[in-house]
């Protein structure tokens, strides 16, 4: 046999696979994402006491630090706009008016069944707060609660069978007290029950949210 009548094979070339990388934008974001879920689980779990605000700060921070290294690599104006956002945030919750961007972030709810048990005052940053005092049997006539949410919704369960008065402020959203609701921005509602000068069962709530909901219900 010659060379010439020799079998060939003739192997296909496989490109291999190319790998794509992710858009430096979802990194960025992704990884703004982690660092303030993972803020919220050492939080959530006692383990590091921090405020919004604070985390907003490390996350404006990550983005700024990513643009600057990213400089001249093409265009990312999604990230600088998500940086944008999150710096106008960051600047509102540090000049808010009150301490409830001071308190922890995440969902709590709070049974108080005596007076006694009452603390002076509730703040939480982000999240959802729930304040039961539905099981209290005597407020007596100068019970006086302080609430605030930075950014989330306060809820105040109150006994049925007593006299309310109440001051709600909301920076943009809603105020509901006992079936009574405003919407809008700049929310400053002061309702009392009728029969609350005279009565021997009487609660006093003074109640505020930077952006969300306050709610008040004998439900």
């Amino acid at each position: 046999m010659t060379l010439t009548d020799r079998p060939t094979t003739r192997e296909a070339s496989v490109a291999p696979p190319t790998r794509q990388s992710l858009p430096m934008p979802q990194i960025v974001g992704g990884g703004v994402l982690i660092l303030v879920g993972g803020l919220w689980l050492l939080e959530r779990f006692g383990a590091l006491d921090i405020s919004v605000t604070a985390v907003l700060a490390l996350a404006t921070t990550v983005v700024g630090v990513s643009l600057m290294l990213l400089a001249g690599h093409g265009p990312h104006g999604g990230l600088i706009v998500f940086g944008t956002v999150l710096a106008l945030v960051t600047l509102l919750t540090a000049a808010a008016p009150f301490e409830g961007f001071q308190g922890g972030v995440g969902d709590r709810t709070v049974e108080v069944f005596s007076v006694a048990e009452i603390d002076p005052d509730y703040n939480l940053a982000l999240g959802q707060m729930t304040i039961d005092l539905r099981d209290i049997d005597d407020l007596g006539t100068g019970t006086d609660l302080t609430a605030s949410v930075g950014m989330g919704e306060l809820v105040v369960r109150v006994p049925a069978d007593i006299e309310v008065a109440v001051t709600a402020r909301v920076g943009a959203g809603q105020v509901d007290i006992l079936g009574r609701v405003v919407d809008g921005v700049g929310i400053d509602e002061t309702y009392q029950t009728p029969g609350f000068a005279g009565s021997s069962q009487r609660l006093s709530l003074d109640l505020q949210a930077f952006t969300g909901r306050v709610e008040v219900t004998d439900d």
